[in-house]
């Protein structure tokens, strides 16, 4: 996660960030264009369902987020972790607001994870490439629905914990039996529920990791002093806990209010977290996914002669400003390098369907 300032990034977004190769010509190397230094970051979300059973009836059982590293070196993770903020959706009364409209927790230096938190104990990523991972169903949803896609990868990740207890098992199948054990996510669940309450409209996710001497179930312990209750108000407990995660842990924050409620959506993420905010719809297959860092793409190795242009999978008014087909280059060769200016305004389009299918 970039600390950008906003009114720089919207200058740049000004004069046109495709304009690029009109700085530098295509093909010319930058100072190290063998060496890009970056992290992990959330490249792609698909939980807003909108997909016919072939039986008849919808379908928005499949959901998964990819996170991708956005470097040329291998990136290891001890007890990486995902939660999402509240409330669940933009557009929902927002209790962490103050009498003077200012989010309680902007100057807090944290940010409250709320619902549920997933962990992982390692993760390795190897440079421009994926972790796929499912959110609640590491299974061939094709099976289900062709309009859908398959989870069901060796190579990919489940939010799956078999002593988690959960019952619903449209939200909670039991993954596709070629994912390894190792590949499993923890949770913490913060309150009674079935499954992980995430929302079809407009996700907001945090990605963070605990640090080496933290263990995650001991910090998130509903007693502990690590809690937060929506507007500081314990007496309000039920689905209201959440946990502090101090901003230093965070390495990727997004945000998304649905098409046609933005003037009623708040920002749950604090501007030095995410300082914009994308959009997204339910029921429509759509992805939310991060635009291409058009500059350094262009001039890495000898991508110029493998990138795929005249991208046409942007909907509801958004693309990609680049003009480059992420996926399709990428299955040319082409080591793509997303954008992080830590502005989901700038860094996200949404996109015609899941990129991986």
């Amino acid at each position: 996660m970039k600390k950008f300032n906003y009114l720089m990034m919207a200058a740049a977004m000004t004069l046109g960030l495709a304009s690029c190769s009109q700085e530098t010509k295509p093909g010319t190397p930058v100072e190290d264009n063998a060496n890009v230094e970056g992290n992990l970051i959330i490249k792609e979300i698909n939980v807003g369902g909108g997909y016919k059973k072939d039986a008849g009836g919808n379908y928005n059982n499949v959901k998964a987020v990819v996170l991708y590293n956005n470097s040329s070196k291998a990136v290891t993770y001890s007890n990486l972790a995902i939660a999402n903020v509240a409330p669940g959706n933009a557009h929902a009364t927002n209790a962490n607001y103050d009498e003077n409209g200012k989010l309680y927790y902007e100057d807090k230096g944290w940010t409250p994870a709320w619902s549920q938190i997933w962990y992982i104990p390692s993760i390795t990523v190897q440079p421009f490439s994926d972790a796929v991972v499912s959110i609640n169903g590491a299974i061939d949803h094709t099976t289900i629905s062709s309009e859908a896609f398959s989870l069901a990868n060796e190579e990919y990740y489940a939010m799956y914990d078999p002593e988690a207890g959960f019952t619903n098992a449209n939200f909670y199948p039991t993954p596709y039996e070629g994912i390894p054990t190792s590949h499993y996510w923890k949770v913490i669940n913060l309150f009674t529920s079935t499954a992980w309450p995430g929302s079809m409209m407009s996700p907001c996710y945090i990605l963070f990791q605990f640090p080496a001497d933290v263990e995650p179930k001991t910090y998130c312990n509903k007693e502990g002093e690590n809690i937060y209750y929506d507007g500081g108000k314990p007496d309000r407990i039920g689905s209201n806990i959440n946990v502090m995660i101090p901003n230093e842990w965070i390495i990727d924050g997004v945000e998304f209010y649905r098409i046609g409620y933005v003037d009623d959506s708040k920002k749950r993420l604090s501007s030095s977290i995410d300082a914009g905010y994308g959009l997204y719809n339910s029921n429509k297959q759509y992805s939310a996914y991060r635009n291409i860092d058009e500059k350094a793409t262009v001039n890495f190795g000898d991508n110029i002669n493998k990138l795929v242009y005249n991208y046409a999978d942007g909907v509801e008014g958004t693309t990609d400003p680049s003009g480059i087909d992420a996926a399709a280059s990428a299955k040319n060769g082409a080591k793509i390098i997303y954008q992080d200016t830590n502005n989901s305004t700038a860094d996200f389009h949404l996109r015609k369907g899941w990129s991986l299918k």
